[in-house]
C-alpha cells in the first residue's frame, strides 16, 4: 500500500537502508527539487552511487521505479511539508492580542519557511532573466495571486522595465501570444492548477519567451516553466486564517525588485527613489533634498 507522504516515509527508512541506498535518500531529503527533476544519471552523480543503487532506492521507499518515484515525491512536495513547530491556531475567544500574537507568529514562521525551500540559484536566474528582459507579462488569478502579479509588475515599471500584469483568462492567453524571445512571462499561482495560467505560459513558452513561475514546489506549473521559484507554504481552508501564501509571495516579489535594482546600478536605484518620491506626492520635497 502506497505511503500518503513519501518524504516522511524516506526519513523513517533512511536508517534502515543499505550504505549506497542511504547516501541517495540523504540526497533527496537535502534537495527534494532537484531529485523531482534530476535523471537517473544526475541523482546518481549527486549522490556519488551507481545508477542502479538509485534504482535500488526506489525500491526500497516502495516505488515501482525512478518515474513512480519521482512522481509520488511530487505529490508529497505539493501536499506541503508541516512547519517546524505550527503556530497556535486562532481561536473565537482570543483577546486581542493574543490574536495579534498568533497572526504575526503565523505570518512569520510561514515566511521564514518558505524562504528556507526557495532555491539561490534558480532565484538568480530569475533576477537575471528579469533584469536583462524587453518586457515582462506577470500572470495571475484571484485574490491572492491576482493582487501579488499586480503588485509585481507596478514593482517593475518603478526599475524601468516594461511590465503589465494580467488577471483575466482571455487578457492572459491574448497577450501570452504577443509574447517573442527576450520577454518574461511569469506566472504566480500557489496551487499551480490554475488552467488559464497554466494555459497562458505555455502559450509564451511555445513563442520563444522566458517563463517564470511563483508556486509550491511539486505543482504542476513548477514542471511547464524554464525558471521554478518554488516554495512550500501550507494551504489553509480556513477563513480567518493568515494569508501566508501571499504574503511570502509579496516578500518574494520584494526581493526579486531589489536584486534587479542592484544590478542596474546607481541609476537604476535613484530612478526607483525618484518614482516613488513621484508616487507619494513628493516631487518638490525630492527636488529640494537634490538642491
Amino acid at each position: 500500500m502506497p505511503v500518503s507522504n513519501l518524504i516522511h516515509h524516506i526519513r523513517d527508512v533512511a536508517e534502515s537502508l543499505r550504505p549506497a541506498e542511504r547516501k541517495v535518500a540523504d540526497m533527496v531529503l537535502g534537495d527534494v527539487d532537484f531529485a523531482m527533476r534530476a535523471s537517473i544519471t544526475e541523482l546518481a552523480q549527486r549522490a556519488d552511487v551507481s545508477e542502479p543503487s538509485v534504482t535500488r532506492f526506489c525500491r526500497a521507499v516502495g516505488a515501482h521505479g525512478l518515474r513512480d518515484f519521482k512522481m509520488r515525491l511530487a505529490q508529497s512536495a505539493a501536499g506541503g511539508v508541516p512547519y517546524a513547530s505550527s503556530p497556535a491556531e486562532v481561536e473565537s475567544g482570543d483577546e486581542i492580542g493574543t490574536l495579534l500574537d498568533k497572526v504575526t507568529e503565523s505570518v512569520v514562521q510561514g515566511v521564514t519557511y518558505a524562504r528556507a525551500s526557495l532555491d539561490p540559484a534558480v532565484f538568480a536566474a530569475a533576477v537575471a532573466a528579469l533584469g536583462s528582459a524587453r518586457r515582462v507579462y506577470f500572470f495571475g488569478v484571484g485574490a491572492g495571486s491576482g493582487l501579488v502579479a499586480q503588485d509585481a509588475a507596478l514593482r517593475m515599471l518603478r526599475l524601468d522595465i516594461a511590465s503589465s500584469a494580467f488577471t483575466d483568462a482571455h487578457l492572459q492567453r491574448l497577450y501570452a501570444g504577443l509574447l517573442e524571445p527576450g520577454d518574461v512571462a511569469f506566472a504566480i499561482s500557489h496551487s499551480g492548477r490554475s488552467v488559464e495560467v497554466n494555459e497562458s505560459i505555455q502559450i509564451a513558452k511555445e513563442r520563444g519567451a522566458t517563463t517564470i513561475a511563483l508556486t509550491n514546489a511539486g505543482s504542476r506549473l513548477a514542471w511547464v516553466v524554464d525558471i521554478p521559484l518554488l516554495l512550500r507554504v501550507p494551504a489553509t481552508a480556513e477563513p480567518h486564517a493568515p494569508g501566508v501564501s501571499r504574503i511570502a509571495h509579496l516578500a518574494v516579489i520584494d526581493a526579486l525588485a531589489i536584486g534587479v535594482a542592484l544590478g542596474l546600478g546607481p541609476k537604476a536605484l535613484a530612478k526607483m527613489r525618484d518614482a516613488q518620491a513621484r508616487s507619494n506626492g513628493d516631487v518638490a520635497e525630492a527636488s529640494d533634498d537634490g538642491a
